[in-house]
């Protein structure tokens, strides 16, 4: 369960979304999945997809923001492979950017979604499962600083968390874009540099997927901490 104790206190993530099971699962999808992006860049030819993206213009850009925006608004749509090729396609600072832009933008429509709309309509994009993720969130969302724990540690769900903040009113709108943002730009940066790296200089893949795994570890250690403490909070409250 996710926990808050105060305003203050940093998101903790949910045992189920940050379990070891759960880790090994993600770790081996995004490993899998470098490995098909590296053998289907060998197959066409980094060369030829860049060309055709050239030629596409400004509808290649569009496109990728319109598939971005819609991972976030479509909540069980999962956006890690489309990080990775934005670096690919565009190239490290482009590919950020156009990236910013579709979380941002999509989050934005979220967050405005489960404000003003309300469950009916937000249970018709992320389902009956989703929803009750999201309302485990917006309970425990006390104010930016657990939403800016969340965007750097829990990327993998923050389109739920999107959704959660819009529901929650200690948040506004104007502190979500910030946080989403300027602190979004860490992980979505490391993602979009692996991306990049693949084509560009493989030597990085030996330092940013490490920094990505431990990005992933530090809230499942956050986790057991907190668990511990409570254990023995609670231990020590029975002997007295």
């Amino acid at each position: 369960m996710l926990v808050e104790q105060d305003d203050d206190t940093a998101m903790q993530p949910d045992s189920s979304d940050f379990s070891p099971r759960t880790l090994i699962i993600g770790a081996v999808t995004f490993l899998a999945l470098t490995i098909g992006i590296l053998v289907l860049i060998e197959r066409i030819g980094i060369e030829r997809i860049q060309q055709t993206i050239e030629d596409a213009g400004p509808l290649a850009p569009l496109i990728y923001i319109a598939l971005k925006t819609a991972t976030y608004v479509f909540a069980p749509l999962t956006s890690g492979p489309i990080q990775l090729s934005s670096g690919i396609l565009f190239g490290f600072v482009p590919g950020l950017a156009y990236t910013m832009i579709g979380e941002v933008l999509g989050g934005s429509i979220s967050f405005l979604m489960a404000r003003y709309l309300g469950r009916p309509i937000v249970r018709r994009f992320v389902g009956e499962a989703g929803l009750n993720r999201i309302d485990n969130f917006a309970g425990q969302l006390g104010g930016w600083k657990a939403l800016a724990y969340a965007r750097l540690f829990l990327a993998a769900i923050y389109d739920f968390v999107s959704y959660a903040a819009g529901f929650a009113r200690s948040i506004t709108l104007v502190q979500y874009v910030l946080v989403s943002t300027f602190i979004g730009l860490i992980p979505t940066g490391l993602f979009v540099a692996a991306g990049t790296s693949l084509v560009e200089d493989r030597s990085l893949v030996l330092v940013l997927y490490p920094i990505l795994g431990a990005l992933s570890l530090i809230p499942i250690a956050i986790n057991y901490l907190m668990r511990r403490r409570q254990a023995s909070d609670t231990e020590k409250h029975q002997l007295h």
